[in-house]
Formats: structure tokens, C-alpha cells, sequence
């Protein structure tokens, strides 16, 4: 392709002109393409990792490894600072976050020309690629910009790690193409540069790890005559790049979730990994040429013998011994499939990750070699055959660039609207890879917030059908079900979490809250009991103890838990509330407080001033302290609200106490 025309004589190749006028399409491109993702939600992992994670709030916390924020933050100290900045600037507000993606997309896309432009203008191009360097880089960069491949990366929020590890390593490339002509102090400062975007770049993702070796790659194929004039030339510069790898190692080596997730002796096999990955290389392959199927989320598939990935790997070995080969005749066509294997190496060779064996986000920096590869080629066709023809037969690489962009940039605008919700992006990622558990899991989860809880059920047992032993499907299912009324089954996959996972504190919780639903109170204090011992600071389940404990009778000890769930959470209104009526009408004398009841009931009123329970609750209070007007005035409210909710069973109960109240009586005074 020649897309020489799109930025016209009379700017020069080479002239400031022509450098503002392709940063301009780029970012231009880049705005036209996801200005429909500033309106999407957070999803997925953004969930854990921004909205519930307080680190952010605050630099010095910022800046700790906390493993409950997530995986896709640890080790990652440059990524988790940039939401620190998106926090400050405004907090939660999502498109702020969005915004800030899409300025690191265009910073990076600009990179991407920069460094495109000056290895075409190298010793090894420049005679033939010379004259054209920048409006190829232009085509490519733009190509690359507006790519669909490339909205995982840019609209899910959390993957700005993958951007980030992008622009440094490119800046890393830059910077040591820059240094490669500069002479004394600007020598230094690129140096300096190149050290730092390597730096950076580790800090951001661990596939920056392979930048050093790409940067002696680039020097060598495209600027140097041979690997000791580069190493006479640059050791210094190679070597100070290869001491990076020291902090990313220590990065590494404190990230112990991350090392849970990725890595060896993790539960899958490094060759069942390896034999994997063909697969997903060719669908990325396939996916850059027209990316139809888009898919966030994978799952987990593991190919189990060589059958099964058996085309796949020719493909794979094909193109491999194609890049080799290249790289001995051809070095510059090498370079480009050395580009993709190569980033590509750290998530898709032989080291396990075991939250996904396929990503879509990883193609970020790949993917510039292979537009890189077609766009050049392509220009080399074209100018083969236009040899000899008239001049206005220039203009078709200006249409076909122009068309693949506007073809390309109209499937990006369509996908972003999938990220609209996480009720859509998770159909679509069903639709896409039905056989993913995870993700019927999710969609079951997006269902059920919107209150569509019939079909969320069947979403989770489709994953279960999947997986069997997925707990927090199991975990999702029973919510459900107890949602739905359908609380036996509740109670049966509530078992069935707890069988997976004895020590889950939330579970037994749960168990026990179905138990008390069906009328088991004794079995609920049961679960109740061994879910405080697993979590001894749970203002929840020491509440929820109280109840039961009250329920069969054991108001003694109720009183202690609400008392203890009071010390631990002093804003617990429900623990107030149930408190107080024990205070106020406990059969048993000593338990009974009429004038402490009325400060509780009062105190539950303060935090939940329109529930009806807690004014019945302040009613009785007021009642057992002989108060009566009092009692009538809160019971009358409190009937009021019970009546516009439709609690019959409410309404009948505070009627009755209404007449004892109107009538100078109470649960244990005379009139």
C-alpha cells in the first residue's frame, strides 16, 4: 500500500507539519472511536480493584501491596497510582477513568508512529521506505488506533495495565532509537529516558519484561551491521536496561497473590498450558484480521491432548519457522513476527496463568507488528505494480487505507456499546463462549441485580452444569433461590458451598438465615456459631446469633451478642432495634431496662427514622417506662408505614400492642 496521499504535498515528510497533522488524525481517530465508551460502567474486576478498594483514596496506601484489591493490581505500583490520580481528580465518577484510557490510547498510539517513523527512516529501510516513513507509520498507527482488538484494553477500566506496559515499552524502544545518533549530554538524557520507561513500564505489567531484548533486536536488524559493533557501540545502554529486571523481579517476589495466579505448582501442568496456547494464537491471529467475535472473558480451557490443538500448532510451528527464516534473508519482515512472539511470550508460552489461559487485552503491543507487517507489504505490492502506470493510479492505497480504517473504527463504535452494561457485556461473552462457567456465573449476577432472578438462576446453574465444583456459583444459586421464596434449595447449595469450603464464614451466615426462614432456629445457631468462630469480627453474625438466641428462648446470651455487635459496629441500627425490645419486654426480669430500652429504641430510630420495626420497638420502650402517649403517638406512626409496605403480619402485631397502649397497659405493666 502507498497511503503516501493521505497527508498531502505540499508538507513534507519530514517537517513539523507533517508531525502535527498525523498526531491530529490519530487522536482524532482515537476520540471518534470510543466516545461511546466514557458512559460505560465499571465491570468485572474493576469492581474489586476501584469502587471497593480504599487504597486508592490515598497516596501512602496507594502504594501498599494489598492482595484484597485484586490481582491485575499487585505489582503493578505504576497502574495502581494512575487511579489514585483518576480519585483524586473525581472519585467513583466513571468517565473520568474512561477519559483518562483514552489519553494514554492516543499517547501511546503517537509513541507507536514516532518509533514506526524512525525505523523506517534506519539504514536498513530508509532507501526504500525512506521517503514514505511517515505516512506508513501514519497508516499503521492509525490502523492500530482504531482497531476493535484494542477495546478490551481500552474501555474496561482495570486493563490500563496493559496500556500503560504499552506506551513505556514503546517509549523504552524510542528512547533508544533516539540515543542511537545523539551525541554527548543528549546520548545521556535518552539513556536516562530509556531507563526510566523500562522502569515504568515493569511497574505497569510484567510482559515489559521482554522490552530489553526487543530493544537489541531493533538495533541490530535495523541499525546494526552486527552484534559486536552493537555491543561495542551500546553495552552500556543493553546493560543498564537488563538491571530492570532486578526491581520486576522484586516486584514479583512480594506480589504473592500474583505469584497464586501465575506461575509453576499452581495446579496446572506447564505443558498442558503450552499446548494450549496455539489455539489462542491463531484466534488472535484471526482476530486481527476481522474481529467478529470479540469475547471479554475466556474462562479457563485447557486443551488435554495434542489432537486437539494439532492444526493450530502447525499454524503456530509454521509461522515460527517462517519468522526464523525471515530473520537469516529477510530481517526486516523477521523483525515483525519476532515483535509478536516475543510480547507475546510471557502470557502465551509455557508459565501457567491460572485465572485465564486466553486473553484478548495481550494483543495490545502484538498487534502493531502484524498491522506493521501488512501495511509495509502491502506498499511494496502496490508500488510493484504500479510501475508504469498513469499517476492518478496512486490514489487507490489512499482508498483502501481509508476504507480498512472506516471499516475497522465502525466495528470499534459497535463493540463499545457492548461494554454499555454489565448486563450486555456479559450476553455477549455467553453468546461468544458459551462453554465459559465463569461467565454464565457473571450474567447470572447481572440478572439478578436487575431483580430478573428466574433467569439469573438458570444462568448459575448453568454453570454449575459446567463446573460442578464452582462455589461461588453454588454460593450465587443459593442467594437466588432465597431470593425467589425458594428456600430449601437455598439451603441445599448453601451445603453444598460449605462442603467445597468448610471455613467460608459468609456461608455458614447465610445457612443459618435460611434455617431461621424455614423455622429451624436451633440448626441456625449452629451455623451461626461456627461462622463467628471463623470470623470473630463480625458485627453481622454476632447480630444474627443474637436473633436466633432469642428465638429459642436464650435471651440471656442474645443480649450479649447484640451487645458485642454494638461494640463492633456502633452504627448498627438493627442491633439497637432488637436490643431494645429485649430490654423492654424480655420475659426474663433480669434482662429488662425499660429506661435503657428507650435510649436504644431511640438510637435505632436516629439511624432508621422511617422503619416502621425499630418505631414499634421505641413504642413498647415507651410504654414499659409508663409513657403511654408517647407509646400510642410511635405505635400510630409505625402502623402507618407497616400498612403503606403491606406487612399484614407487622400491622396485626403493632394493632394489638396499640390497643394494650391505648388502654394503659404494656407486655409487663398494669394499668
Amino acid at each position: 500500500m502507498d497511503p503516501t496521499l493521505i497527508v498531502e504535498t505540499p508538507i513534507r515528510s519530514s517537517g513539523l507539519r507533517d508531525t502535527l497533522v498525523a498526531l491530529a488524525l490519530v487522536a482524532f481517530a482515537a476520540v471518534a472511536v470510543y466516545h461511546n465508551s466514557l458512559r460505560g460502567p465499571f465491570i468485572f474486576d474493576d469492581i474489586v480493584s476501584i469502587v471497593e478498594n480504599p487504597d486508592i483514596r490515598h497516596f501512602a496506601t496507594t502504594l501498599r501491596e494489598n492482595p484484597e484489591a485484586g490481582v491485575t493490581l499487585v505489582g503493578r505500583p505504576t497502574l495502581r497510582l494512575s487511579l489514585w490520580v483518576n480519585y483524586v481528580l473525581g472519585g467513583h465518577e466513571v468517565r473520568g477513568y474512561h477519559v483518562l484510557n483514552l489519553v494514554l490510547h492516543i499517547l501511546t498510539a503517537w509513541t507507536l508512529w514516532g518509533l514506526v517513523r524512525r525505523v523506517l527512516e534506519s539504514p536498513r529501510l530508509k532507501d526504500s521506505y525512506g521517503k514514505e516513513a511517515s505516512a506508513l507509520s501514519l497508516a499503521i498507527a492509525l490502523i492500530w488506533t482504531v482497531h476493535p482488538l484494542q477495546t478490551e484494553s481500552v474501555t474496561y477500566v482495570i486493563q490500563r495495565a496493559e496500556i500503560l506496559g504499552g506506551l513505556f515499552y514503546l517509549l523504552t524502544l524510542y528512547s533508544v532509537v533516539r540515543s542511537i545518533d545523539a551525541i554527548g549530554w543528549s546520548r545521556l538524557a535518552w539513556y536516562s529516558a530509556a531507563l526510566v520507561s523500562c522502569l515504568l513500564g515493569m511497574a505497569s505489567k510484567e510482559t515489559a519484561a521482554t522490552a530489553p531484548l526487543v530493544a537489541v533486536a531493533m538495533d541490530r536488524v535495523f541499525w546494526s551491521p552486527s552484534l559486536p559493533r552493537l555491543w561495542q557501540a551500546r553495552k552500556k545502554l543493553y546493560l543498564v536496561l537488563a538491571c530492570t529486571w532486578i526491581p520486576l523481579a522484586m516486584l514479583m517476589s512480594v506480589s504473592s497473590q500474583r505469584m497464586e495466579t501465575a506461575g509453576f505448582g499452581l495446579g496446572v501442568e506447564w505443558w498442558e498450558y503450552a499446548l494450549t496456547q496455539p489455539y489462542y494464537l491463531c484466534r488472535y491471529l484471526a482476530l486481527s484480521v476481522w474481529p467478529s467475535a470479540l469475547t471479554l472473558d475466556y474462562g479457563f480451557y485447557l486443551a488435554r491432548t495434542l489432537r486437539e490443538v494439532a492444526p493450530y500448532a502447525a499454524i503456530v510451528f509454521l509461522l515460527a519457522g517462517l519468522t526464523l527464516a525471515a530473520l537469516w534473508r529477510k530481517p526486516a519482515l523477521g523483525f515483525c513476527g519476532l515483535w509478536f512472539f516475543v510480547i507475546l511470550g510471557p502470557t502465551s508460552s509455557v508459565v501457567p496463568l491460572v485465572t485465564q489461559t486466553g486473553a484478548e487485552h495481550r494483543m495490545y503491543l502484538p498487534l502493531a507488528g502484524l498491522i506493521g507487517l501488512v501495511v509495509v507489504s502491502g506498499h511494496t505490492f502496490w508500488r510493484r505494480v504500479r510501475s508504469g502506470r498513469p499517476e492518478s493510479f496512486r490514489a487507490g492505497p489512499v482508498l483502501v487505507v481509508a476504507l480498512v480504517v472506516a471499516a475497522l473504527a465502525a466495528r470499534t463504535v459497535v463493540r463499545n456499546e457492548d461494554y454499555k452494561g454489565r448486563l450486555s457485556i456479559w450476553q455477549t461473552v455467553v453468546h461468544q463462549w458459551p462453554a465459559n462457567p465463569r461467565a454464565h456465573n457473571n450474567l447470572g449476577s447481572a440478572l439478578a441485580s436487575a431483580g430478573r432472578i428466574p433467569e439469573a438462576i438458570a444462568q448459575y446453574e448453568d454453570a454449575i452444569h459446567l463446573k460442578p465444583d464452582y462455589l461461588d456459583a453454588h454460593y450465587n444459586l443459593g442467594d437466588a433461590l432465597a431470593t425467589a421464596g425458594l428456600v430449601p434449595g437455598a439451603i441445599a447449595e448453601y451445603e453444598e458451598v460449605l462442603r467445597l469450603d468448610p471455613d467460608d464464614d459468609e456461608a455458614h451466615s447465610d445457612l443459618g438465615n435460611a434455617l431461621m426462614r424455614v423455622g429451624r432456629p436451633r440448626d441456625a445457631v449452629v451455623q451461626y456459631e461456627q461462622g463467628l468462630r471463623l470470623n470473630p469480627e463480625s458485627a453481622e453474625i454476632r447480630y444474627n446469633l443474637g436473633y436466633s438466641l432469642a428465638t429459642v428462648g436464650r435471651t440471656t446470651e442474645a443480649v450479649a451478642r447484640y451487645e458485642e455487635a454494638l461494640r463492633l459496629k456502633p452504627d448498627f441500627a438493627d442491633a439497637y432495634n432488637n436490643l431494645a425490645w429485649l430490654r423492654a419486654t424480655d420475659p426474663e426480669a433480669h434482662n429488662r431496662d425499660a429506661i435503657e430500652a428507650v435510649r436504644l429504641a431511640k438510637q435505632a430510630v436516629l439511624l432508621k427514622d422511617a422503619d416502621p420495626n425499630c418505631l414499634d420497638t421505641l413504642a413498647a420502650a415507651y410504654a414499659e417506662v409508663g409513657q403511654f402517649s408517647q407509646a400510642v403517638s410511635n405505635a400510630e406512626s409505625a402502623l402507618e408505614l407497616a400498612r403503606a409496605r403491606g406487612n399484614v403480619a407487622l400491622v396485626n402485631g403493632i394493632e394489638s400492642r396499640l390497643t394494650l397502649y391505648r388502654g394503659g397497659r404494656s407486655f409487663h405493666r398494669g394499668p
